[in-house]
């Protein structure tokens, strides 16, 4: 994943003149717009006066020249001038500086996939930053360490990092909400959540086009070009890709070149311009190369094994993609593993390998398995961090809510003491100046009359607010448990069905079925036609699942072009029957708004089981949808049933 790096002010006011903290400033400003030449000859006229000022001055000139070094990709020299701020740092016990440092040694540890201590170096920043109540530097940590675990799959834990990142920055913090939008973006991208991750980029890309500096906006280029590539929408990253590249040769950046031009050739590819594609990937591929980023450069290995394949090189494929194994098997990229692992396959079986194609194959089975449940553990982590979110927000809102009526019932018994002592006070005249006060005492039982009636139109608004309270909070339940454009249950809906189902299933020894609906060729669809037309697709096959079955039968938008049925009480044979209804029945389908449509289907069935994991019978059905489409797709394949309990 590309990202950008830490920005944060380099000088310290408090330590220097105005003079020379305008030029370091001026001096970074120049850095972050690819203007190095005139950075450094700013920087060498800085460092004249810093020398005159002190250390901390010192410290900020190097980190600037620390910064342009790390862009350039020379990483060793970035770190020996940011751990020579950090010596410097703990000598004189400057802990805002020394915060700093340990930021950006942890960001430059990240980039070159020392995981462990970059977390160890953010957590001690982030120890320093809220010790001196630096809601910005605090800010930022959370986010870089949101990545981190993002990178390490802990998907929850990392929205609640950026979230948290995210809550600081709307409330005042100075940070730079781009990237932890961007990080957001790439989390969703991670779960396969397309259309969430494209919005976090494209609010993103708008934060950070208002700070002009180019070194905040190729990033999220190059992501936004990622997973449009990941849509099968080439054009568009084709278009993203190409900002991205510019703006990476005007920064002079080779991490950044080699991310963008890899995006830039795998849409190139995707439009079949093959020759243009093998150009941009080998310049690219030589760039990573150089800088030493092996996980990049195992991306464009794999990209040209894919176009050798195509040319008929098929012995070049089968190089490229060995050279590109090592790095994806030591965990730098889990799905492209399997992605090669499948285009391997028919290439070592084609040239005789067999032995070899089998056991690759077996590889992918345990690896799809394992990816699977994955995937499906990160989606449950997520979707249950996002509910104890709601929870807590309703939390506060009840208590709110608490505090109107109790502040109410406090004026009530202060009006009642009010009127009780009006009335002693009134009985005391009343009998020392009968004739004197009654008026007086009229006055009195009108204003009375008015406070009594001001506290029952109170309770009436009290009331009338607590109704439409609960009116909104079941408008917010629908809201949360429907699919907004298909109109049928979204995949939280179908999660918490699901789980009352297992349950009930598992503890009575019952049965309980699964399927999963898949549109064949969706993408042809989008592209050929628009996304409009898909859209009206999508709708069109709820539509006509729905007709199909019961009222109460459980269907749901799982996601994309993806449904899901829930059957309980049927075995996998007439699970099996309906989705063979199913699937007819969308092939009959004959509608002037959308194009002619087939499904592949995948069923698994609880099948009397003791299953560990509720998550099986998913991975079941998955492996069996994959199957369907693998055999030529419009047909109906069942989970083959395990002969132990997984």
């Amino acid at each position: 994943m590309a990202t950008q790096e830490s920005s944060r002010p380099a000088s310290d006011s408090r330590a220097m003149d105005g003079a020379l903290s305008a030029r370091i400033a001026e001096a970074e400003r120049l850095a972050s717009s690819g203007d190095y030449e005139m950075a450094e000859t700013v920087l060498a006229e800085a460092a004249r006066n810093a020398e005159k000022t002190g250390p901390a001055a010192l410290d900020a000139v190097d980190r600037v020249r620390a910064q342009i070094e790390f862009r350039r990709g020379h990483y060793d020299q970035a770190l020996a001038l940011f751990s020579g701020i950090l010596s410097r740092a703990e000598r004189r016990h400057d802990l805002p500086t020394l915060a700093q440092a340990e930021s950006d040694l942890a960001s430059l540890r990240r980039r070159r996939r020392n995981l462990s201590e970059a977390i160890a170096g953010y957590e001690r920043a982030l120890v320093l930053y809220r010790g001196l109540a630096d809601r910005g530097g605090e800010a930022l940590v959370l986010t870089h360490l949101g990545l981190i675990r993002l990178n390490q799959g802990e998907f929850s834990v990392a929205l609640e990092l950026l979230r948290k990142s995210q809550e600081l920055q709307e409330t005042g913090a100075s940070a730079e909400l781009d990237r932890t939008l961007h990080y957001l973006g790439l989390l969703y991208a991670g779960m396969r959540e397309y259309d969430t991750a494209m919005t976090y980029l494209q609010r993103g890309l708008l934060e950070a086009r208002k700070t002009a500096e180019a070194s905040r906006e190729a990033p999220l280029l190059g992501s936004l070009a990622r997973i449009s590539n990941f849509r099968g929408e080439y054009r568009e990253a084709l278009e993203f890709a190409t900002q991205a590249e510019r703006l990476a040769e005007r920064l002079d950046s080779p991490p950044s070149r080699a991310y963008s031009k890899l995006e830039h050739g795998r849409a190139l590819l995707g439009l079949n311009r093959i020759d243009e594609a093998r150009s941009v990937l080998d310049a690219g591929e030589r760039i990573a190369a150089d800088i030493g980023q092996k996980g990049t450069r195992a991306d464009y290995l794999g990209l040209l094994a894919e176009i050798a394949q195509r040319q008929g090189r098929s012995d070049d494929a089968l190089q490229l993609w060995d050279t590109a194994l090592p790095t994806y098997q030591q965990g730098h990229d889990q799905p492209q593993l399997l992605s090669t692992y499948r285009a391997m396959i028919p290439v070592l079986r084609d040239s005789g390998q067999l032995e070899r194609a089998v056991e690759i194959g077996l590889k992918s089975l345990a690896l799809q398995e394992h990816l699977t449940g994955l995937d499906m553990n990160r989606r449950l982590a997520v979707l249950e961090s996002q509910h104890r979110q709601q929870q807590a927000a309703r939390q506060i809102e009840l208590l709110q809510r608490d505090l109107k009526i109790q502040s109410l019932g406090l004026k009530q018994e202060e009006l009642k003491r009010w009127i009780a002592v009006g009335g002693v006070v009134s009985l005391a005249m009343i009998v020392g100046l009968l004739g004197m006060r009654y008026r007086e005492s009229q006055q009195l039982g009108r204003r009375l009359e008015r406070a009594n009636q001001a506290l029952l139109s109170s309770q009436s608004e009290l009331s009338q607010a607590h109704a439409e309270l609960g009116r909104k909070a079941e408008a917010l339940a629908r809201a949360a448990s429907t699919d907004v454009l298909t109109g049928l249950a979204n995949r939280r809906a179908f999660l918490e069905r699901f789980g009352q189902s297992w349950d009930e299933a598992v503890s009575s020894g019952g049965e309980l079925s699964l399927v999963l609906i898949d549109i064949d060729d969706f993408k042809k669809v989008n592209d050929t036609l628009g996304h409009a037309v898909g859209d009206a697709a999508l709708c069109a096959l709820a539509e006509c699942l729905q007709s199909q079955l019961r009222p109460d039968t459980p269907l749901a938008r799982w996601g994309g072009e993806e449904f899901a049925v829930l059957v309980p009480n049927a075995n996998a044979d007439a699970a099996a029957a309906l989705s063979e209804r199913l699937r007819a029945a969308v092939a009959r389908m004959m509608r002037k708004d959308v194009p002619p449509l087939t499904v592949s289907i995948g069923v698994a069935s609880l099948a009397g089981r003791r299953l560990a994991r509720a998550e099986a019978l998913f991975e079941e059905a998955d492996g069996a949808l994959y199957e369907a489409k693998a055999a030529g797709r419009d047909r109906v394949r069942v989970a083959r049933v395990q002969a132990a309990a997984s």
